[in-house]
Parts: C-alpha cells; sequence; structure tokens
C-alpha cells in the first residue's frame, strides 16, 4: 500500500489537470483574501475593536470584501479538488491495462483502494494547508493583525472541516471510477452530482419551505413565517453535504454565529428583539462553537464514510476477470 500511495502521489503533483485546479483555487482566494484584509484594515481604522476582539484574523477567511469569502468559495468549489484526484482513479487504469497487472503482484484489492483514497486525503491535505498557511500570511501583511490561540484551533477545526467535506466528494469520483468503465462517463457523472447538490439543492430547500410555511401576504411576511420558512430550509439542507458544511463553517469561524442566527437576526426590526440581541453581543467560546457544530460535522463525516464505505465494498467485490 506504501507504494501505491508513493505513485499515487506522483502521479497527483505531476497531473496537468491538478495544477490548474490548485492555480485557480489559489488565485481565487487570494484575491478573496486580499480584499477582505483590506476591508478589515478600514474597519479597525474607523473603530469596532472591541466588537472585533477575537475574530480579527478568522475575518479574512469569513469576510466578502466585494467577492466570495474563502468558506463559501471553498463550499461551492472545493469539490473540484476531490473530483479531480478521484474520478479516474480506477477506470484509468483499467483502461491502461495496468490494474490486472498490479493485481497480479502480491497486491491485495484492499490495499489498491485504501491506497488510492489515502493518496488522494493526502494530497488534499497539503493543497490546503498551504492554502490556509499562505492565506494566514497575506492576512498577517494586508491587515496587521496577529491570530490568537483560540483562532489558530478554530483554523485548525475548519482545516478539518474541509478534509472531511472534500473527503467525501474524493469517496463519490472513486465511487464513480469504480462503476463505470468510461473515465469521460465517470467525470460527468461526478460534475452532475456536484452541480446538483451545490447550486440546485439550496433553491431546491427555498422553493420546499415557501410551499410548506405560505405567507399570509406574499410582500410582507411576518416575522414568524419567515423564520419557519427558515427553518425548513435549514432541515433540507441537512440532507446536503454542502450545506452542512456551510453551516459548520460559519459556527466555527464566527464567534458571534449561534447556529439559527439568520432567523435571529430577523428580529432586530422590533424594540423588545433589539433588547434581547443586545443581551447577545459577546462571542461565543470555543467550546460552545463546537458543541453547535457538532450534529453537521458529525452527518457530514456519516456522508465521507459512506462513499469510502461503498467504493472499497464496490471494489473488492468486483470479479477478478471483469477488472
Amino acid at each position: 500500500m506504501k507504494a501505491i500511495i508513493r505513485k499515487e502521489l506522483a502521479d497527483h503533483f505531476s497531473s496537468t489537470r491538478f495544477l490548474i485546479i490548485v492555480s485557480l483555487i489559489f488565485m481565487i482566494s487570494f484575491l478573496g483574501a486580499h480584499l477582505a484584509s483590506q476591508g478589515i484594515r478600514e474597519a479597525l481604522k474607523v473603530g469596532g475593536h472591541e466588537y472585533l476582539a477575537g475574530r480579527v484574523f478568522l475575518m479574512i477567511f469569513t469576510a466578502s470584501g466585494g467577492f466570495f469569502p474563502l468558506t463559501v468559495f471553498l463550499a461551492l468549489f472545493g469539490p473540484l479538488l476531490g473530483l479531480v484526484l478521484g474520478f479516474d482513479a480506477i477506470n484509468r487504469e483499467r483502461s491502461q491495462g495496468t490494474l490486472s497487472k498490479i493485481l497480479s503482484q502480491p497486491i491485495y484489492r484492499d490495499e489498491v483502494i485504501l491506497g488510492k483514497y489515502l493518496a488522494g486525503l493526502i494530497t488534499v491535505a497539503i493543497t490546503l494547508s498551504a492554502l490556509m498557511i499562505l492565506l494566514g500570511a497575506l492576512g498577517l501583511i494586508g491587515a496587521g493583525v496577529i491570530p490568537t490561540a483560540e483562532e489558530g484551533l478554530r483554523l485548525f477545526g475548519f482545516w478539518l472541516l474541509t478534509m472531511v467535506y472534500i473527503g467525501f466528494w474524493l469517496g463519490l469520483a472513486i465511487v464513480f471510477s469504480i462503476i463505470f468503465r468510461s473515465v469521460a462517463t465517470s467525470a460527468l457523472a461526478s460534475a452532475a452530482l456536484w452541480i446538483m447538490i451545490a447550486f440546485f439543492l439550496p433553491v431546491l430547500g427555498q422553493a420546499v419551505a415557501q410551499v410548506v410555511t405560505p405567507a399570509v401576504d406574499a410582500q410582507r411576511p411576518t416575522y414568524r413565517e419567515l423564520a419557519d420558512r427558515h427553518l425548513v430550509n435549514q432541515l433540507v439542507a441537512k440532507v446536503s453535504p454542502t450545506g452542512l458544511y456551510n453551516q459548520a463553517a460559519q459556527v466555527l469561524l464566527d464567534p458571534t454565529n449561534r447556529g439559527g442566527s439568520q432567523a435571529f437576526q430577523m428580529a432586530v426590526s422590533s424594540r423588545v428583539n433589539q433588547l434581547l440581541l443586545s443581551h447577545f453581543r459577546g462571542g461565543l467560546s470555543l467550546g460552545q462553537s463546537l458543541a453547535l457544530m457538532t450534529p453537521e460535522f458529525l452527518i457530514l463525516a456519516g456522508f465521507t464514510l459512506a462513499t469510502f464505505i461503498a467504493s472499497f465494498l464496490t471494489f473488492v467485490r468486483q470479479e477478478v476477470r471483469s477488472i
């Protein structure tokens, strides 16, 4: 298995498509972090140090700055990294005639599939670590802020969460590479499922929320109706890995986020609720944020484990002659 991991790592880091995808991710992330750091610097000049205390450095990864925040960008386009690494993991070996040669050696099929999956995870870990370190350095230079110990732990948790999220798409792509013998078919199936989950499922959630909780006055829905819609939308997002990742990342990287904060912020227009909101302006501790994001993280980890088990069982149960 170690030989397979070394071989796969060499193939990944010398692959042209991998270098292109990583270059695009790095360039767009750098642009978003640069714009976010400029916005943070301007905000610190104006004031609000007490409100931003404990999360200034994290805002490099969460602030938009007129562009995608890093969390939203990785939620939408981070899956491409996992799909690129896995959509031809098995059928490429079949088409080249090397899979049967590998299995004719004293190498078991479980070692082959484990080696390919672990090599993909190691590649994702190296890429993601380099990206976050470089973005952190850019934030130090651009915004002039130094991360606290708690912010460092939150970023490590975000790194682990992103690893689990991209690992789901890696396992899904490997499943398609086992099922379909054509590389083009597995690539199209992976891309179609990514587009449906990342872009169409949120729209479906909003449509379901409007049908389940119709408003008496469509032009002026009440706070109760908006809160009910938001709850239904959040429940629909529980079946989407992208929705789970978004919810967990926002809670982890924003100490002021309390899970259902969007529905909670709808109460600002009321004076009574304004008083309630002023009572909760303090940020959450790391332990409280971890407690809030644990359900989403566990469901996402379950999805990732399911895709890996599906790829493992599908590959090891295939007939040798069909391989």
